[in-house]
């Protein structure tokens, strides 16, 4: 039988590390629908405050979608960890979810793409927050309750000069 060898899907050590913008996505295991109410994200926002603000990152953008959690993170200095820090707020987002009633929250893993520079942030934010407009599940993106920033006003969305195209779509693409 052929010796198959998975390909790493995560970037070196060190592109997680220091001060970096990242685009991530965390989806719910078997992608349930568990961000449908109000009481869970209230208590998963608290768990990626705290959990965030412990870890030096600050929460530039988050969408909580009913089977998934876009997130856009910037580091705020040079020792910030983002492998340790999504590591501990999934471990304590499972632990209050089962508080209420939620087992297995989390899908293994998570998404990520480094944003290289302050447009793609801000145009990743925009995409974050039209991602509820694009399933259908509001008309407009400040209509949906379960999305915010804890850096700006919410739902003041920065000004985009160039929009945001996820590479996984950016390759389906060519």
């Amino acid at each position: 039988m052929p010796d198959f060898h998975r390909k790493p899907n995560r970037l070196t050590p060190a592109s997680y590390r220091g001060r970096r913008s990242y685009f991530l996505t965390l989806c719910t295991d078997e992608r349930r629908a568990l961000f449908t109410e109000g009481a869970i994200v209230k208590e998963l926002l608290a768990v990626l405050d705290g959990t965030c603000a412990l870890h030096l990152f600050r929460v530039y953008a988050y969408c909580f979608m009913p089977d998934h959690l876009h997130l856009i993170l910037n580091g705020e200095n040079d020792s910030c960890d983002l492998t340790r820090l999504i590591q501990a707020f999934k471990s304590l987002a499972a632990r209050d979810a089962r508080k209420l009633g939620i087992t297995n929250l989390w899908q293994k893993g998570f998404y990520d793409h480094v944003l290289r520079d302050t447009n793609s942030t801000d145009a990743g934010a925009r995409y974050v927050f039209m991602n509820p407009v694009r399933a259908g599940l509001v008309r407009r993106a400040e209509e949906w309750p379960y999305s915010g920033s804890f850096v700006f006003p919410w739902p003041n969305i920065p000004v985009v000069r160039k929009p945001f195209v996820p590479p996984w779509k950016s390759k389906m693409a060519s």
